[in-house]
């Protein structure tokens, strides 16, 4: 154990112009390039780290989480079995590297091998694609508890809009497991015992399908000619809950493709957590399903991430629900916009969504009023570069209170993919761009 490498290691407690989108074959990155230049390094994918597992979305309400613990684990645990994870970049590259989170952890995590390989169909990998990772020129890594952990660089070219598979071994059991639940993308783990698996191409070792993404925080791809990263911070709506597995149709997603198809070079990080908050103030003792409030990860889940430039910041939606007071939410929202632009970053800051949701708990005499006041103090922010008004553009004409039923899920609550098409057309795309001079457009 002592003679493997540990990789770089990143702590997980811690705290504009325009151009054409690709890559001259001529001009290329390469891995020796990569090594020499680390403001080079931007985000292509992410998913903020939290549980550990089985905690997700329904796990404090419900003795069974029909949506989050669907594999077998024993003990809530790997137990030397292998992984395959699909990740759905924002942005193609020809050399990357692939983060792994251990936050939840209470012993360091041992993977060995690691692969990376352009998604086929289901579990099965384009066998020619496929690729070893190192870490510090090792095939194994120790993730230490608490701590993330990056791989070394690895001549890897692929399309934005390819979907690639991360498949890693872990080397006998883990203890707790650090996932981010319910992807609504489709993942695949082998049954506990199987051992290393991760030759497999066409998966069918993987028999365990999740829609969680275990240990796996994030991707980054070696583009020193790209502006820059957005992240999105967000809950349920932000993480894309009940779209159709593998279609990524949630709204940062659609942003993305609009970024894609103005020629515009940033990527977009999806850093919603299914029942987030803003506050503290909204987690009761035992509700490790809401994952750390937005205000205690920013600096992991926003600032820790490769080159970003710019924040959408749309919560408060579940601190609503638990009845936190308007007041309360927006000096969080406050205190979040003001460390962002302290960082330098871009901020955009989006109003509360309309809903309806009874049966899911919303007490509309009471909670609606504090929702109406909420996004009254968030339209009078002079501090973000700008505000979304999502509310406007999700609820029925004339009263802002009503979800307009052809954009939301029949929960009234959350947006269908439609609905998230429309989130994503709310956002300009000239006020994520930092200008010349380093400001934003107001």
């Amino acid at each position: 154990m002592a003679s493997i490498l540990v990789a770089t290691l990143v702590s997980c407690t811690g705290d504009g112009s325009v151009g054409t989108v690709g890559t001259n074959a001529a001009t290329r990155p390469t891995v020796a390039e990569a090594g020499t230049n680390p403001d080079g390094w931007i985000g292509a994918w992410s998913a903020a780290p939290y549980g550990p597992f089985p905690n997700g979305p329904i796990s404090g309400v419900s003795p069974y989480d029909f949506l989050s613990n669907t594999s077998v684990l024993p003990n809530n645990e790997a137990q030397e079995q292998s992984f395959r994870m699909i990740v759905h970049p924002t942005m193609g590259g020809d050399v990357l590297r692939v983060r792994f989170s251990n936050l939840k952890g209470d012993r360091p995590v041992r993977i060995e091998p690691v692969t990376i390989a352009k998604t086929l169909v289901a579990a099965s990998v384009q066998s020619a694609s496929a690729k070893p990772l190192t870490f510090s020129g090792s095939s194994a890594a120790i993730i230490p508890a608490g701590q993330e952990i990056i791989s070394d660089p690895v001549a890897f070219s692929y399309r934005a809009g390819e979907s690639l598979s991360v498949s890693f071994h872990v080397v006998g059991n883990s203890g707790p497991i650090t996932w981010h639940a319910v992807s609504f993308g489709l993942n695949y783990l082998t049954q506990p015992g199987a051992g290393n698996q991760t030759g497999d191409d066409l998966g069918l070792a993987f028999t365990q399908v999740n829609t969680g993404w275990f240990f796996l925080s994030g991707v980054d791809v070696y583009a020193p000619d790209y502006l820059g990263a957005v992240v999105t911070v967000g809950d349920s709506i932000t993480d894309g809950a009940y779209i159709v597995p593998t279609t990524n149709t949630r709204w940062p997603d659609f942003l993305a493709n609009r970024l894609q198809a103005a020629g515009i070079k940033m990527s977009v990080l999806n850093q919603g957590i299914n029942s987030n908050t803003v506050t503290d103030a909204a987690i009761q003792p035992g509700q490790l399903f809401k994952g750390p409030s937005a205000e205690s990860r920013f600096d992991r889940d926003v600032l820790g991430r490769s080159k970003v430039k710019t924040l959408i910041l749309f919560e408060g939606t579940n601190d609503l629900g638990a009845g936190v007071p308007a007041p309360v939410i927006y000096a969080g929202l406050s205190r979040i916009v003001k460390r962002a632009k302290d960082a330098g970053l871009c901020v955009l800051l989006g109003t509360v969504t309309p809903r309806l949701d009874v049966a899911l708990g919303w007490d509309r005499g009471a909670f609606e009023p504090q929702r109406k006041a909420l996004n009254d103090l968030i339209r009078g922010n002079t501090e973000a570069d700008h505000i979304i008004d999502f509310e406007r553009a999700m609820s029925v004409p004339f009263d802002s209170s009503i979800p307009n039923a052809a954009l939301f899920f029949p929960d009234l609550l959350h947006p269908n993919s439609v609905g998230f098409d429309v989130m994503a057309q709310q956002v300009p795309l000239d006020r994520l761009i930092p200008g010349a001079d380093g400001h934003c457009r107001k």
